[in-house]
């Protein structure tokens, strides 16, 4: 039962992919055809192919047949729908599953399942597999349709579709990954709310500069869309620059098919305004995305490094044996503390582990270890969560309980030596160590050092080895 569940739910899931990857190539074709090509021409820029490369790449174990197929039937519908013929639409979804497969192939080999945007060096690779290498393997056959079936010329043909297919990929392929990803939703969950309205109105400014400079304006002020794009790249990073060059890159389409935008003014034909809009946005392109990258590689050092300093600090304050507070890190928290609670009484158990080197001389250092590592896990189950723990050297402990008076103290120490001595260790399958513990107790004067605290505590705990061991003692 169980596996034809499986099998249904793969089916199921099989299903939606194909219908999404339809549904998704068929709106971006049919919006980019209606809006950037003439019904004859090769559109000026293609997405639609980054589409069906996004969910490849993201995929873990791409499907392949669905993808692509899903991908064919739609190309085949919307160059059908508005084009009007058979044979170009058949032609055009082969040269682009042709292109779609060499670009996921090439990626997966070059990244395997990491960013291709992670530093300068993925960029420029990206580039020149997005960029060039997909689109140029697929430009033959889109070339030589745009001939054969609509008359256009075929070097203009060819290098329209490898501008077009190519700027496709590499604007739109990025944001498209990281959202099948669900990396924006990611990044936004794990930002506070001032990061992510500081987000949303970089991405508004960038959007509403460059409505502005497209459609606002006759005025040749393209240069105005890189100071918002940079201010996004630094201050939200790799995914906000994604986004903000898509969106820079639709409107300005849009834009020059109607005829309207700063690259009307440099010659009178569309065919002129289509090239250098190419231009324009693979200058923005090859700008934002190595700086995108840098800073991302940046950023991602910067934690790593920050990332060790604290696994540094922490392991020359950690104990290796028993995982808790060494000497040198539990006093050090002790001084804090006394620092900032002056008025309030903080109390210290001094904890020796009784007749430790028996376990060691019977059973071997290795049983010691065991019996070192047991006691500290009791010692942690049986205290607060404020209080700390430590190991000042040997088989003696520390532990700290702030805002504790000395009464509490020695209810919290009686807990402790009770608890351990009803929790012996298992050395091995045959034997079992009993352990008992001495333990002094001392709370803090005003303005008491730690060092004479704790020679109090000490003093106290000298007084219970006195008295025989596993019992507790106070220092007033």
């Amino acid at each position: 039962m169980s596996q034809e569940h499986d099998i249904a739910e793969t089916g199921r899931q099989t299903s939606q992919i194909w219908l999404t990857a339809a549904l998704l190539y068929f709106g971006a074709a049919v919006a980019v055809i209606h809006l950037t090509s003439n019904g004859r021409s090769i559109a000026t820029i293609w997405p639609a192919n980054a589409i069906l490369v996004a969910l490849l790449l993201a995929d873990a174990r791409p499907r392949w047949r669905t993808v692509l197929s899903a991908g064919f039937v739609a190309n085949i519908a919307a160059n059908l729908l508005l084009r009007g013929t058979l044979a170009g639409p058949i032609l055009y979804g082969l040269a682009n599953l042709i292109e779609v497969a060499v670009a996921v192939w090439l990626l997966r080999r070059a990244f395997g399942t990491d960013n291709p945007l992670r530093s300068t060096g993925a960029v420029l690779r990206f580039i020149l597999i997005a960029g060039v290498l997909a689109p140029v393997t697929s430009g033959t056959l889109g070339s030589l349709t745009a001939l054969l079936v609509f008359g256009e010329p075929l070097w203009t043909a060819f290098a329209t579709w490898v501008a077009s297919d190519g700027l496709g990929l590499l604007v739109f392929t990025p944001f498209l990954y990281a959202a099948f990803r669900g990396e924006f939703v990611t990044w936004f969950m794990g930002r506070a709310w001032p990061q992510r309205l500081e987000a949303i109105a970089l991405l508004a400014m960038a959007g509403v500069v460059a409505w502005f400079i497209f459609f606002g304006t006759s005025r040749p002020l393209l240069f105005a869309i890189f100071p918002p794009l940079m201010l996004i790249t630094f201050r939200v990073g790799r995914l906000g620059t994604e986004a903000a060059v898509m969106l820079v890159a639709v409107i300005g389409g849009a834009a020059t098919m109607q005829g309207r935008g700063p690259v009307v003014l440099i010659a009178p034909d569309t065919a002129t305004h289509v090239q250098a809009f190419q231009v324009v946005l693979a200058t923005i392109l090859m700008t934002c995305l190595p700086v995108a990258a840098e800073v991302t590689a940046r950023a991602d050092l910067t934690a790593a490094l920050a990332a060790h300093d604290r696994e540094m600090t922490a392991s020359a304050l950690t104990d290796p044996l028993t995982g808790i507070l060494n000497r040198g890190g539990f006093e050090s928290e002790a001084r804090m503390l006394l620092s900032r609670t002056s008025s309030t009484p903080l109390s210290l158990l001094a904890v020796d582990f009784d007749h430790f080197k028996q376990i060691n001389d019977r059973w071997g250092h290795h049983a010691g270890d065991l019996a070192l590592r047991h006691v500290a896990t009791l010692l942690r189950s049986h205290t607060r969560v404020q209080d700390i723990v430590g190991r000042s050297g040997g088989d003696e402990f520390m532990i700290l309980l702030p805002n504790t008076a000395l009464d509490v103290a020695r209810e919290v120490g009686e807990r402790i030596r009770a608890g351990v001595h009803v929790s012996p260790l298992s050395v091995d399958d045959k034997s079992v160590a009993f352990i008992s513990l001495s333990i002094g107790a001392a709370t803090s004067h005003p303005g008491e050092r730690y060092e004479d605290l704790a020679r109090r505590a000490d003093r106290a705990l000298y007084d219970a080895k006195e008295r025989g061991r596993n019992t507790l003692c106070a220092s007033t």
